[in-house]
C-alpha cells in the first residue's frame, strides 16, 4: 500500500512539474566578464520584472513566470531586448565586455532572439549623422522610413518566426518610427 501511495505522488510531482515547464520559460546562461552579481529582467517600461542572481562563475539558471512579450535583459551596463514565451527553454553564451558581438542563444526560442541581438547590433552601428545632417523635412521622412522598410524585410524574410512575435516587432518598429519622426522634426524646427 505504500509503494502504491509512493507511486501516485511521484507520478502528480512529474505531472506538475512538467505543467510548470509549460507555463514557464527556462533561462539559463553562462557569462563572461559579468558586470554585476545579478541580471534584471525589465519590461519595456523598464520596471524589474524578476531579478537573477548570477554565481561566481558567470552562470545562472532559473525559471521565469512572465507573460509572453518583449523583455529587456539588464546586465548593470548594458540593456537588450529579448522575446519571452511560455514553454520557451533559452540558453545564453556571452562576454558582457564585448556582448553584442558574443551573445548565443540556444534552444527553443532562440532563433527570434537570435534576431533581435543582431537587431541591436545593425541598430547601434546605424549611422544616425545623415538624419542630423538633414534639415529638410521630406527628406528626413524619407530616410527614416527606408530604415523601418529595411528592418520589416529583414524580419519578414524569417517565415518560420511565431507570429505573435512578429506582430510585437512590427508595432515596436512604427513606434521607433513615429519617435525619430517627432525627435528630428524637433531638431530640425530649432535649427
Amino acid at each position: 500500500m505504500k509503494t502504491f501511495i509512493f507511486s501516485i505522488y511521484t507520478v502528480l510531482f512529474f505531472l506538475n512539474v512538467s505543467g510548470q515547464t509549460k507555463n514557464d520559460v527556462l533561462f539559463q546562461a553562462k557569462i563572461e566578464n559579468r558586470n554585476w552579481d545579478h541580471l534584471y529582467i525589465k519590461d519595456t517600461d523598464y520596471n524589474t520584472v524578476q531579478i537573477i542572481d548570477i554565481n561566481n562563475e558567470g552562470y545562472f539558471k532559473d525559471t521565469l513566470s512572465v507573460q509572453d512579450g518583449l523583455y529587456l535583459l539588464f546586465d548593470g551596463t548594458e540593456y537588450f531586448k529579448i522575446y519571452l514565451k511560455k514553454g520557451y527553454d533559452l540558453q545564453i553564451t556571452m562576454d558582457a565586455n564585448n556582448f553584442r558581438e558574443t551573445i548565443q542563444f540556444t534552444g527553443i526560442g532562440s532563433d527570434v532572439n537570435n534576431f533581435l541581438a543582431k537587431e541591436s547590433a545593425i541598430e547601434v552601428d546605424y549611422d544616425y549623422g545623415k538624419l542630423s545632417n538633414e534639415f529638410k523635412s521630406k527628406k528626413i521622412n524619407k530616410i527614416i522610413a527606408e530604415k523601418e522598410n529595411a528592418a520589416i524585410k529583414r524580419l519578414k524574410a524569417n517565415i518560420s518566426f511565431d507570429p505573435d512575435f512578429v506582430a510585437l516587432e512590427l508595432s515596436s518598429y512604427k513606434s521607433h518610427t513615429d519617435e525619430l519622426k517627432k525627435y528630428y522634426g524637433e531638431l530640425r524646427e530649432m535649427n
